[in-house]
């Protein structure tokens, strides 16, 4: 599904074993859920070419160790996240999917990112993401979208027709901010109460101080509206 044969960058052990530890995690911040994905409840107050809603959740007293105190963390209404459900028709080489996809390279062009791809194994990069995808049509498969380097050392592959929905959700977590982009598909099994496993995630790739860049928040805020 992704594949990258880039070797560790600028990359001592600490961050190494700090990125090692922390991401995989990171995937499954606030995803949502089946039964989040089916609920009519959500706000629907998208412009009509992306109909999808906006919703905010809440973020309980953080129980984790963190090292900043309290008072340093995100408010309460920080915490959000914002959707868009896809159908078959959104899938074709033209449609709502491959515009949104087209956005993301626009707008996150160039910024450090960390792309996040987990099964039976897990698999992960940071590169800078890339600046528009390359669409095809392959056959019976659909059309499939690829974001790769210039150098071509980094190739990410995403069949639109198995994308369901797109969520980019900010949330805190032990005293990081998190930025994500999550693409999902469908869970193949029936427990709505269980989180949906995304079949890619992207999520902004802090620094040496553990922070986002505020250049890759601000284009991820850009990237959010679209989905409002």
């Amino acid at each position: 599904f992704a594949r990258g044969t880039n070797t560790p960058r600028r990359g001592s052990s600490s961050e190494m074993s700090r990125a090692a530890v922390f991401a995989p995690s990171c995937a499954f911040a606030g995803a949502p859920t089946r039964r989040a994905f089916a609920s009519n409840r959500v706000a629907r107050h998208a412009p009509p070419e992306w109909g999808r809603g906006c919703v905010s959740f809440a973020r309980g007293k953080n129980t984790s160790a963190a090292s900043s105190s309290d008072t340093d963390l995100p408010p309460t209404e920080w915490a959000q996240e914002y959707r868009q459900s896809f159908d078959s028709g959104d899938s074709d080489e033209n449609g709502a999917l491959a515009t949104f996809l087209t956005d993301c390279g626009e707008v996150l062009g160039g910024v450090e990112t960390r792309f996040i791809v987990i099964g039976d194994a897990i698999l992960e990069t940071v590169v800078p993401f890339p600046k528009s995808p390359r669409l095809a049509v392959l056959g019976k498969k659909g059309t499939c979208a690829t974001f790769a380097s210039q150098d071509k050392t980094f190739e990410a592959h995403l069949f639109l027709s198995t994308i369901k929905a797109v969520t980019l959700a900010r949330v805190e977590r032990g005293g990081r901010k998190i930025y994500a982009v999550r693409f999902f598909g469908e869970t193949g099994d029936d427990k709505s109460d269980v989180p949906v496993r995304p079949k890619l995630t992207c999520l902004l790739h802090s620094g040496e101080n553990s922070e986002v860049p505020p250049s890759a928040v601000e284009a991820w805020e850009k990237l959010a509206g679209k989905l409002k």
